[in-house]
């Protein structure tokens, strides 16, 4: 189980809403630290512990390893706060009382373990010293501020930013900290998470910004929905989920919260689902069946990534090349700006490689021809002209899309790795000295442009697998340590064609089976169904995720984009739909 420190305790409020007064418990502390616990982490919340305990902190004060001075009720902190339209909030009455007293001289001598968050405190200044004790703790530390505290001290706040790996703010505080909301940064490997109310929130991963839309609610109570956004979110980012997804659970539980009164949502209701959509659906008794063929199939082992267009086992450059190629793996594929027309294949030393192969036999190339190029160092340096020339084919042109792109995320993974002072080598060395390396190198890599965009990690589950079944075998096994699905646009039609995934939807069915542009939305439900079923398909088939990606992955020659499926050389023809018309959702996206 994961650990939390909230720094940062509880309030007795009195709340106006929807034309009713309510007293309440509350405080930014107990909102957080609730949630996080209601998405299973294990709480330490540093505040003001009354005694004797109201009743409205009864239930919270078994739940939490609550600790810190004990004061009477009436020393607790205490808000009055009128809750206005279109998410105005008024503040008509504020006692800080015992709460503005924590102090780093006053903090529990046997803190556990775990990322310390420290609300947004009174006074900005001793905010940030509690954030600087832990920072010299080598402890990771996150924090938020609220409106006044920029106006108050706003060099204090720029400071707490500066000191902290995750940072919390909503669009108003983030427009008076930055000047507008397109102007919002962080630094490279740091996290800024910016609400925004009824517009959903932001997530920006160094220089990265993704957006996500909020949910509708029947709004009852909107107290505490940021710090409740924090505390889910920061539990799911301690349990090794991608900065997006993490925040998609801290949004579906700040919109579950405030259908209630103050924090009675986080101590009496279940985690909230995170909403999919319904135009796609799994067979889970396809799945059942297919993997049922897979765990004894005798093809369905792992790949060693070796001979072909790999490197040599024991090449001392090949960390570097594996690291800066497989951010690449994208986009194989032409379109005609409505439609997919056909796959990258050229030619290389005379012979004709599609999509990945190719890219594999450039960078092989690359290897031999300068091996400097490919650190973080000359990734960072490359030029239009350089790149071009690394990926030119026997004519002398790159066949590959979205050259620009390819550039940008490659000097922007340099660049990353240079302000972080990283390398291939370290990110290794690193993960495999954590309980479980793949996981860790998997968080380390959403802090790293090229791979940390894409919520679902298929270019960073694929450089584990082939860090952990290469020869060198760079990645250490652990026990519980596999890798995510791996889901790329052949993973995607597999599962199609397979009825894995079904799409009762005759609209969307009639688009892919024309193998037009899909939407976003539409692109992203279809990939994350078949992440789901790629996962449950693994885990009912025993085998590890390399094996079952692998052959998958070979059904691109079994099951091709332009010509008939070879179905009698697949090991699953039996229990297959044949939903051969079917394709992959077709998207330009670096994700894949």
């Amino acid at each position: 189980m994961t650990r939390l420190v909230v720094i940062g305790g509880a309030s007795l409020d009195l709340l106006h809403f929807a034309g009713r007064t309510e007293t309440s418990a509350g405080g930014a502390g107990l909102y957080t630290a609730l949630a996080a616990h209601r998405a299973g982490a294990r709480v330490t919340m540093v505040g003001p512990r009354p005694d004797p305990v109201p009743p409205e902190l009864a239930e919270p004060m078994r739940r939490l390893d609550w600790r810190g001075p004990i004061v009477p009720p009436e020393e607790l902190p205490s808000f009055e706060i009128e809750h206005l339209s279109e998410g105005a909030t008024e503040m008509l009455d504020l006692h800080w009382r015992a709460e503005g007293d924590l102090s780093v001289a006053g903090l529990p001598a046997d803190l556990p373990d775990g990322l310390v968050y420290c609300i947004a405190l009174a006074d900005p200044a001793r905010q940030v010293e509690f954030l600087e004790h832990f920072k010299s703790l080598g402890r990771r530390i996150a924090t938020g501020t609220f409106t006044n505290a920029i106006e108050i001290d706003r060099a204090a706040v720029l400071a707490a930013i500066e000191l902290t790996d995750i940072f919390f703010c909503n669009q108003r505080e983030a427009i008076e900290i930055f000047g507008s909301l397109e102007a919002a940064h962080t630094a490279s490997g740091r996290l800024l998470f910016v609400t925004r109310g009824r517009l959903g929130v932001r997530v920006l991963q160094g220089d990265h910004a993704t957006d996500l839309p909020a949910s509708a609610v029947c709004e009852l109570d909107p107290t505490g929905a940021g710090d409740t956004f924090c505390g889910t979110t920061l539990a799911w980012l301690e349990r090794g989920l991608h900065p997006v997804l993490a925040a998609e659970r801290g949004v579906a539980a700040a919109s579950d919260m405030v259908t209630g009164v103050g924090p009675e949502r986080l101590l009496e209701a279940p985690v909230p689902p995170v909403r999919s959509g319904t135009r796609v659906r799994l067979d889970a008794a396809r799945i059942a069946d297919v993997a049922a063929v897979l765990a004894t199939a005798g093809e369905v082992e792992p790949f060693e990534f070796l001979g072909g267009h790999f490197p040599e086992a024991g090449d001392p450059a090949a960390l570097d090349l594996f690291f800066a190629s497989t951010l690449q793996q994208f986009g194989f594929w032409i379109d005609d700006g409505d439609r997919y027309v056909r796959p990258v294949i050229a030619r290389l030393g005379g012979v004709p490689l599609k999509g990945s192969d190719y890219l594999a036999a450039c960078y092989r190339r690359w290897l031999e021809q300068a091996p400097e190029e490919l650190t973080p160092r000359g990734q960072a340096d490359l030029t239009h002209r350089r790149l071009h020339r690394r990926l030119a084919d026997d004519d002398g042109d790159c066949p590959l899309p979205d050259l620009e792109q390819r550039l940008a995320l490659a000097r922007r993974y340099g660049r990353d790795l240079i302000a972080l002072d990283l390398a291939p080598a370290t990110l290794v060395e690193r993960a495999n000295a954590g309980a479980r390396p793949l996981e860790e190198l998997l968080r380390s890599l959403d802090r790293v442009g090229g791979y940390q965009e894409d919520p679902l990690r298929k270019k960073s589950a694929l450089l584990a697998i082939i860090l952990r079944q290469r020869p060198e075998a760079f990645l250490r096994q652990a026990e519980q340590d596999d890798a995510p699905p791996i889901v790329d646009y052949h993973v995607q039609r597999s599962c199609l064609r397979m009825g894995l995934v079904r799409i009762p939807d005759p609209t969307l069915t009639g688009r892919l089976e024309r193998r037009e542009l899909l939407t976003g939305a539409e692109e992203s439900e279809i990939r994350r169904a078949c992440f789901e079923a790629v996962d449950a398909l693994q885990v009912a088939s025993g085998r590890s995720m390399g094996a079952v990606d692998w052959f998958l992955f070979q059904n691109r020659s079994r099951c091709p984009e332009m010509t008939e499926p070879e179905c009698a050389s697949c090991a699953v023809d039996r229990v297959c739909a044949h939903a051969k018309e079917l394709f992959q959702p077709v998207l330009r996206t670096t994700f894949y």
